[in-house]
């Protein structure tokens, strides 16, 4: 698996709503930047994703305009603009932001090393 099909396959499971699924796309070591707080490790992340999964019910995550920016052997970092829907408080709800995030070949599979989601910026 390249890094890029790495990434769809990510995504993938994010919609799954499970971190069990979600977790072996991951680095131990992973850190993720969201708006309300920085994540180390997999077991804050699995706290934060869970989190979400129950504020956000059947929510749509999805990548558009992804560009690779650094691609070795051993490291690939995209930037790309987000867009989720779903249902907050049986309400339908959508938003969107900036991300990048960095893939990390470990023992020859691209994982999830660091994540950061981000608002579009003020105009």
């Amino acid at each position: 698996m390249n890094h890029e099909t790495a990434l769809s396959t990510y995504v993938e499971k994010l919609n799954t709503h499970s971190w069990d699924q979600i977790a072996p796309c991951v680095t131990e070591d992973a850190v993720f930047l969201f708006t309300e707080d920085t994540f180390v490790r997999k077991a804050a992340a699995k706290a934060a994703f869970e989190k979400t999964f129950q504020l956000i019910e059947n929510e749509v995550f999805s990548l558009h305009d992804i560009a690779w920016t650094v691609v070795t052997d051993e490291v690939a970092t995209c930037h790309y603009e987000f867009r989720w829907k779903g249902l907050i408080s049986g309400q339908e709800s959508s938003g969107g932001g900036r991300g990048t995030t960095i893939l990390r070949r470990v023992d020859g599979r691209w994982l999830i090393a660091h994540e950061h989601l981000g608002p579009y910026p003020r105009k």
